[in-house]
């Protein structure tokens, strides 16, 4: 089964880096540009893809070592959102944040959690329609804890005890409509297993 699921998530880039390469070879790409473009965003795609493969492997062979110190998980939370930003409005979401006006002290591993909260917010913005939010809530009692929700659609019922596996997804016709490789809230959940602390969704 995972054999089978890589191998469907390499083949769209790679049948599509294929077919622009021969068009450009056999010169019958009118704008060699907008070639090359696609060609770069389907290798940063596979780029993306073989990074969480080897980030989930390490995660499950507990092979991933954590340099941790204190950190601010509300600081955090609020680097996660500038980074998502972009993205956010270009699909024309609000992102809201609601935090505590005092740090929130964990003791974690900022790049690895830094991650964590940056595939939550993209997971969410891609699942928000167009003019919705996505709220982002840090609090510290009764102890540190950080929530992510949106105005989507949710997870099915039925969904929601797979959400954290690999290689699934909602919605398996979003395949490659921007959906990813369903390997975000695997990651996520394996990197906040590593810091000893609980991860879970709703519907």
């Amino acid at each position: 089964e995972f054999l089978a699921a890589v191998s469907h998530d390499l083949r769209t880039p790679l049948t599509n880096l294929r077919s622009a390469v021969e068009a450009l070879q056999d010169g019958v790409a009118e704008d060699p540009g907008r070639y090359l473009e696609a060609m770069r965003r389907e290798i940063l795609l596979l780029s993306s893809l073989v990074d969480d493969l080897f980030l989930l492997a390490r995660i499950e062979s507990g092979a991933l070592d954590l340099v941790v110190h204190r950190v601010d998980l509300a600081e955090l939370a609020d680097e996660a959102i500038e980074a998502a930003a972009p993205e956010a409005a270009r699909r024309d979401v609000t992102l809201r944040y609601d935090a505590t006006d005092h740090p929130v002290p964990v003791e974690a591993s900022p790049r690895e959690l830094g991650r964590v909260l940056r595939n939550l917010l993209d997971n969410a913005t891609r699942h928000t329609p167009k003019g919705g939010v996505v709220r982002v809530i840090v609090d510290s009692r009764p102890e540190p804890t950080l929530t992510v929700c949106d105005d989507g659609p949710g997870f099915p019922l039925e969904f929601v005890g797979r959400a954290f596996e690999s290689f699934t997804r909602a919605d398996e016709s979003r395949l490659r409509g921007g959906a990813g490789a369903g390997l975000g809230l695997a990651i996520a959940r394996g990197v906040v297993a590593a810091h000893g602390g609980p991860i879970a969704a709703r519907p």
